[in-house]
């Protein structure tokens, strides 16, 4: 019995000592499919923000951390925020980027913001260097796809070019972005999920 409550302690402290120290409750799924659950912490705080190239991790009832790279997972979770690994290379051109997805690619981490079996909408968070805040690229993925698009450019909006081109056989979304009818993110989705899948 004293062994019992000294266990319970434990547990207890350890669930205390995780959330002061910026953990939060959410899982870790592994390659070969397991799932665990327990506290995840994938950034620093404070005023000089950091996000961590392995994230952190205590499992449920343990006093020990682990850390895990993307190509270590197949996603992770952490304040009800899902994150998966995908191989993901961006390819700069001439004032443009192009992403591509290929297996022989090194894998990253990207947020899913919202996802239907056709269209996955992720952010892929990143530090910015002269703000020292966490910013992102939004990207969509259209399932089966070897690339995704970046959807907006910061201040200028839609990359309605690039969007045109990706979404080049739905006519009707083609040229809703062409002719400015659409103007946010969730216009392309929404827009994209309504009249662009396959019945």
């Amino acid at each position: 019995m004293k062994y019992l409550i000294m266990f319970l302690l434990c547990g207890i402290v350890t669930s205390i000592h995780a959330q002061k120290k910026d953990y939060f409750w959410g899982y870790v799924m592994l390659s070969e499919g397991d799932t665990l659950k327990g506290w995840v912490k994938d950034r620093s705080s404070g005023p000089f923000m950091e996000l961590y190239p392995r994230i952190r991790f205590k499992a449920e009832n343990s006093l020990f951390r682990k850390k895990f790279g993307p190509d270590e997972i197949v996603a992770y979770s952490v304040n009800a925020q899902r994150y998966e690994s995908v191989p993901l290379r961006e390819d700069p051109a001439f004032f443009r980027f192009d992403y591509h997805i290929n297996e022989g690619n090194d894998r990253v981490f990207l947020r899913v913001v919202s996802r239907n079996k056709d269209l996955t909408y992720y952010h892929w968070e990143f530090m910015d260097a002269d703000s020292h805040f966490i910013d992102h690229i939004p990207l969509f993925y259209r399932s089966g796809s070897f690339e995704m698009v970046r959807v907006t450019q910061g201040i200028l909006g839609l990359k309605r070019n690039k969007l045109a081109t990706y979404f080049s056989d739905c006519p009707d979304l083609v040229n809703a972005i062409r002719t400015k009818e659409l103007n946010g993110i969730y216009e392309v989705y929404d827009f994209y999920l309504d009249h662009c899948k396959d019945p």
